[in-house]
């Protein structure tokens, strides 16, 4: 830690003539370094001295030039020259010990300013001390002694901070390039620049399989459908890269071929897809019976917001009595999102969710606009509901505004935040826990549902009526976007018809309130309280 060494020269008192006074001389050791800091700027190199009445007039000897005659006058510039030699050894050592302080300081200024704000986590000093930088220069001399393939810098830096981000311990915690910060923020926005589907790594034959295709995206109208293995790229073997070179060369395309083969059909195709803008469909809903809308959310995006607007506007107009809110499988997104979301439920200066950082700093959120849904409102959970459908389940439940029914939820409590870095990449890292307005903490927890209905009751009734479908297992592995729907936005998107009657997607929900358990509990218990 810096420091600024205290000084023992302090000199004896002199009795010199003419009244001249130490009082102002600055050569001892008792001020620390921010006093002399302050000084130096006014000092600049010269003490002030100080004389008394009886001592010479300042303007009798300028630069000591005239000369005096009398003894007495030649005691004092005696005096005098003795003491300007003194400054200036004290000068130049004083000189000397600031420059020692002052490289010193720029060593451990951060280990200073965590000390003195109680900030810091002494754990991370690991990571600039010198046997680290001198372990990475052993390594180093290793790989270019004797390690047989060539070495991509640009990747190995990569894979340097990702570690540091893997050693936190923290599940959340990651390092970002700038061209992988740039794609996560197109994610965290809802919107993207790709083909509208989701890529996947099969963790067992390293294939990679298409996962979701977003309905009216540039991947449908091509003829890409789920499940289709992945083969070339423009004639590039998909086998050849990793999953985010294959995402970045789909990106880097107006138009390609992409070769798949479907397992389905058992035959490989060649497709022509062209990349465009991409908002996927976060909402979509349905007016069922007796005034009850169904609306099904399933990720909170800033598209996802504007969405679910225009979708409450719609129930609305259409005599919306009571609104059911399927958050099953909704991994979360951003807090912004679901705060805005909420914003449109809970009454005007409602604590919507509050943070708490490692120093007990608290933030809370609060609703400050004009209610658009007034009616009782249910929400659908499952151990799929995630972070902010934590955070909107737990609102609900809090306010009594309705019921949460179905399992336990997740139990992600936690807010990470992405710090950009001078180069344009960013670091990740979990900095906050937050609680719903209760204090209920979700972290490890999750939210216990107000009545419990278990969705494999959901199988069960649907393998009385058919044959029961093999299990889907995209949702286990860590989709990547590698495009969104921008066009999907427009009145194509909506569920429902210009004339009113259901679509496609609202076909799917209706078959859902013969055979869904979760959701049948739901209708029924608007309908006896609502």
């Amino acid at each position: 830690m810096g420091y600024c060494p205290e000084e023992e020269n302090r000199e004896k008192e002199e009795d010199l003539p003419g009244g001249l006074s130490r009082e102002n001389d600055r050569t001892d050791g008792e001020k620390d370094s921010s006093d002399l800091v302050k000084e130096l700027p006014d000092s600049e190199g010269v003490e002030t001295e100080t004389f008394s009445d009886s001592g010479p007039d300042r303007d009798s000897y300028p630069a000591m030039e005239q000369e005096y005659e009398t003894a007495e006058d030649q005691q004092l510039i005696a005096a005098l020259e003795k003491r300007a030699g003194r400054r200036f050894l004290n000068g130049m050592m004083l000189g000397f010990v600031l420059g020692i302080a002052v490289v010193v300081a720029a060593a451990y200024a951060p280990g200073v300013i965590r000390k003195l704000t109680g900030k810091g986590n002494p754990g991370a000093e690991v990571l600039t001390q010198s046997s680290t930088i001198s372990k990475l220069s052993e390594v180093q001399e290793l790989i270019e002694a004797y390690y047989l393939n060539e070495v991509d810098g640009e990747y190995l830096e990569s894979y340097l901070f990702k570690g540091i981000a893997a050693g936190l311990d923290d599940a959340y915690a990651n390092y970002y390039t700038a061209e992988e910060l740039s794609s996560v923020m197109d994610s965290t926005n809802g919107e993207y620049y790709g083909i509208g589907a989701t890529i996947g790594t099969d963790t067992e034959t390293g294939e990679f399989y298409v996962g979701e295709v977003y309905e009216g995206g540039p991947a449908e109208e091509g003829g890409l459908q789920p499940d289709d293995l992945v083969r070339a790229v423009d004639g590039e073997a998909a086998s050849e890269m990793t999953l985010n070179e294959l995402v970045t060369l789909i990106k880097s395309k107006e138009t390609f071929t992409m070769i798949v083969y479907r397992p389905s059909e058992e035959t490989e195709l060649e497709l022509t897809i062209t990349c465009a803008d991409v908002i996927p469909t976060y909402v979509t809903y349905e007016m069922l019976e007796d005034g009850i809308a169904y609306l099904k959310l399933t990720e909170f995006t800033a598209s996802a917001v504007e969405q679910f607007r225009d979708a409450v506007a719609d129930l609305n107009s259409q005599g919306m009595e009571n609104l059911i809110v399927d958050l099953r499988d909704n991994p979360g997104g951003l807090l912004s999102a679901v705060c805005d979301i909420l914003d449109e439920i809970l009454p005007e200066d409602a604590l919507m969710v509050y943070t708490e950082d490692k120093n007990g700093n608290r933030e809370e959120y609060t609703a400050d606009d004009e209610q658009s849904v007034t009616c009782q409102v249910a929400v659908l959970v499952n151990g799929g509901s995630a972070s902010a459908s934590e955070i909107f389940a737990g609102a609900i439940q809090d306010y009594g505004i309705g019921p949460v029914i179905g399992t336990q939820t997740y139990g992600k409590g936690v807010v990470q935040k992405t710090y950009s870095l001078s180069d344009g990449s960013a670091f990740k890292m979990t900095v906050e826990n937050y609680y719903t307005p209760n204090g209920q903490e979700i972290d490890g927890n999750g939210i216990t549902p107000d009545i419990i209905v278990d969705e494999d009751d959901k199988e069960n009734k649907a393998a009385e009526d058919e044959p029961a479908e093999s299990d889907d297992d995209s949702a286990e592995n860590d989709d990547v976007f590698v495009e969104s729907d921008g066009d999907s936005a427009d009145e194509d998107a909506s569920p429902l018809s210009d004339d009113g009657d259901i679509g496609d997607v609202d076909e799917e929900i209706a078959d859902d309130t013969e055979t869904d358990a979760v959701l049948l509990r739901a209708l029924e218990e608007l309908r006896n309280n609502g």
